[in-house]
């Protein structure tokens, strides 16, 4: 499910969730291109783009057409891990300004692949094809990762599952989550956006009294690390199972 929503004024939450499809001749797929683009354009005046991905691949073609959706898109974009990003949806990431993983999370990567029938030279030319059709991933990851071409070739050749701190290392991600900082934070986050939302209405209130309630962005941000810090503190050690959803193959280059 290709979930969009505006949580907050400038702000848009959008889930990757499942396997990235084309739309059908009989269906549109929620985790096609073309419905990640109608429905950002749904969304006006987005300055930040909250991208949350639980995947295990799909269509390259698609991928390819959503990672250049958001790195062309004006507004900052964080891309959390929230399970697996796998295949396109490894490449996808690389779009986020920041990418976040809790280290309980594994990226996959690897090269595309797709189903052929037909003589000697119809195998030899798709093979030729897939080797291009790969470069657009190739330089997809490239432009975010710290590893060189070699490197990530050789990796990508094995099949590589990558934890957390393997992708923190290898520039796959920016920043490292603890298990419960994720849910912590935006607990927090939201308790700062609420009071800054009614900071506004509590000075129009209070000013016959003479009394002066003003809270700045500097001091937001201070209560808001002071908050998350005591719901860490608090919060439980328990890990959240995972769910994996099934992947869909078809004729057309997966990754």
């Amino acid at each position: 499910m290709n979930r969009i929503k505006q949580s907050t004024e400038g702000v848009a939450e959008i889930y990757l969730y499942g396997d990235v499809e084309s739309d059908s001749w009989w269906s549109d797929s929620e985790t096609s291109a073309k419905s990640f683009k109608d429905r950002l354009e749904e969304l006006k005046d987005i300055t930040q783009i909250n991208l949350h991905i639980n995947s295990l691949g799909g269509d390259v073609i698609e991928g390819i057409a959503i990672f250049n959706l958001l790195k062309q898109h004006p507004a900052k974009v964080n891309v959390y891990v929230d399970g697996f990003a796998c295949s396109i949806a490894s490449v996808i990431a690389m779009a986020g300004d920041t990418v976040y993983m809790p280290r309980n999370t594994m990226m996959m990567i690897h090269n595309c692949w797709s189903w052929v029938s037909g003589n000697a030279q119809d195998m030899r030319k798709t093979a030729d094809d897939l080797d291009k059709i790969m470069e657009t991933s190739i330089e997809s990851y490239l432009s975010k990762i710290k590893i060189e071409r070699k490197e990530l070739v050789e990796l990508l050749n094995a099949e590589t599952w990558l934890t957390a701190e393997e992708c923190y290392e290898k520039g796959f991600a920016d920043e490292l989550l603890p298990l419960s900082e994720t849910v912590a934070q935006q607990s927090a986050t939201k308790t700062i956006e609420k009071l800054l939302q009614e900071n506004k209405q509590l000075k129009e209130q209070t000013k016959e009294k003479n009394i002066v309630i003003d809270l700045d962005e500097e001091t937001a941000k201070k209560i808001a690390e002071k908050i998350s810090e005591q719901i860490l503190k608090g919060s439980s050690k328990k890990e959240p199972k995972g769910l994996l959803d099934s992947q869909n193959k078809n004729e057309k280059p997966k990754t």
